[in-house]
């Protein structure tokens, strides 16, 4: 069959996908004791052992007295129409150089394998278990997972001392990702937001508040051909006055002192290709993915949704409840079963600070849910956790229709001295820069000029 009557087959297939966004997935057999409407605290925590990775239970619900998860229902959390259709279209496109780096990759899920994807594909090129290069191509799923364009968010993030029995800085700031190419939402005209752009994806963050950091920026560019070309970073630090490269064996470092690294943002923005992958498997698992919760900066009466400057307080920050470690989120939070794919990163590189990594991704959306880290003697050194917040729900008219699942909070534990820190962004929303803007923004001459 050529390519053309391939497409002239599968596209239908994706339209009749369209259609059906809005249905409730299939029902499951799940355990009757987690029926939505469920509470979940210390006595009950037999009733989630099963739905919780055995090799995290140790830091999360056992022993945790104040253990308090809300179960809700399961909900149907299918990306955009235009990155269903993207998927059907380019189907069976894209592929994998001898490096793993993706190639011939235009738009969508690159390899089909969401219930979505393959339904939308009727099944034509369905990634399997049995394809040599599966967890590798998971992975490549991830990075291009439907992403609304980009992401923007005002964050605070608390720094807690060893014992996690204080907080000894309490920073705010914010941060913006936009993708420049692979865009299912910029179709049907070109999937590129600048013509002819080397960039993936391009990222900007800085600093509010304390004193002592109010001014730091970063800026790092990953384009698409990274095994060719490797990340652009710079940072502005204020008591220098200078721009300074960040070269990318500091992408693994600490960020700004907490236990948060550029590699780790959003459960993983590394090279693909510079890792081992292996698949774990799918499981029915516990995942907070639509947080119903108004937590900072949400509840400051300083909010105003620019995200510019100093907004509320330490009490606004520390208005919502976490725990354990004061960074995971399993305190008054709401729960629903997802199936979730487990995937693990052995870094390459032979100074990388993790011999290597868990990741747990939700498997209809792909969006991130849980990181484990091993030191390089195999022991766990990092847990991160994200919470997720669903575009189309909530009181944020703003972000309806992009059908995405946004980040509201993150937190990360270093198990070995339980240094942890917690990043709330309850106000985050889909990126909309235009091509203009987004040049004017990621532009590195004028990161002095950003300073007041």
């Amino acid at each position: 069959m050529s390519i053309e009557s391939f497409r002239r087959v599968l596209v239908p297939s994706a339209l009749a996908a369209l259609c059906a966004v809005g249905a409730p997935p299939a029902a499951r057999a799940d355990d009757p004791a987690l029926a939505p409407g469920t509470r979940i605290g210390a006595a009950d925590v037999e009733r989630v052992r099963p739905f919780v990775p055995e090799v995290l239970h140790p830091y999360t619900i056992d022993g945790f007295s104040d253990l308090d998860m809300r179960i809700v229902a399961t909900e149907d959390y299918r990306p955009h129409p235009k990155y269903i259709e993207a998927t059907a279209k380019y189907a069976c496109q894209a592929t994998l150089d001898e490096h793993g780096q993706l190639q011939d990759y235009t738009a969508g899920q690159p390899f089909p394998y969401s219930d979505w994807a393959t339904e939308a594909t009727d099944h034509v090129c369905d990634l399997r278990p049995d394809d040599p290069d599966f967890a590798l191509k998971m992975a490549w799923n991830a990075n291009y997972r439907w992403n609304g364009g980009g992401i923007k968010m005002h964050f605070g993030q608390s720094f807690w001392r060893a014992a996690n029995d204080n907080t000894w800085k309490i920073a705010q700031g914010s941060y913006q990702r936009t993708y420049f190419s692979g865009r299912a939402d910029l179709l049907p005209g070109s999937p590129e937001l600048v013509p002819s752009t080397e960039l993936e994806w391009a990222e900007f963050s800085e600093m509010h508040a304390p004193f002592d950091i109010r001014g730091t920026m970063f800026m790092v560019l990953r384009y698409r051909n990274s095994v060719e070309r490797g990340d652009d970073a710079w940072a502005y630090v204020p008591t220098l006055r200078r721009v300074r490269r960040i070269s990318t064996e500091q992408k693994a470092d600490s960020l700004q002192g907490s236990e948060f690294t550029l590699e780790d943002v959003l459960l993983f923005s590394g090279y693909v290709w510079d890792q081992e992958w292996r698949f774990h498997g799918e499981q029915r698992l516990l995942a907070a993915l639509d947080t119903r919760r108004r937590c900072y900066p949400l509840n400051s009466p300083d909010w105003d949704r620019s995200g510019e400057g100093v907004v509320g307080d330490d009490t606004h920050f520390h208005d919502c409840a976490y725990g354990p470690y004061k960074a995971l989120p399993f305190v008054d939070e709401d729960w629903q079963l997802r199936d979730v794919v487990t995937l693990e990163q052995i870094p390459q590189r032979a100074n990388h600070p993790y011999s290597r990594r868990l990741l747990w991704y939700d498997k209809q959306s792909v969006a991130p849910l849980v990181a484990l880290s091993f030191d390089p003697e195999g022991t766990p050194l990092r847990l991160t956790w994200y919470v997720g917040d669903w575009s189309e729900t909530g009181d944020d008219t703003n972000r309806r229709g992009m059908r995405v699942v946004l980040i509201s909070a993150g937190g990360v534990v270093n198990l070995q001295n339980r240094v942890s820190n917690l990043s709330q962004s309850f106000a985050s929303e889909a990126s909309r820069l235009d091509a203009r803007e987004a040049r004017r923004l990621y532009d590195v001459t004028r990161l002095k000029t950003r300073v007041k």
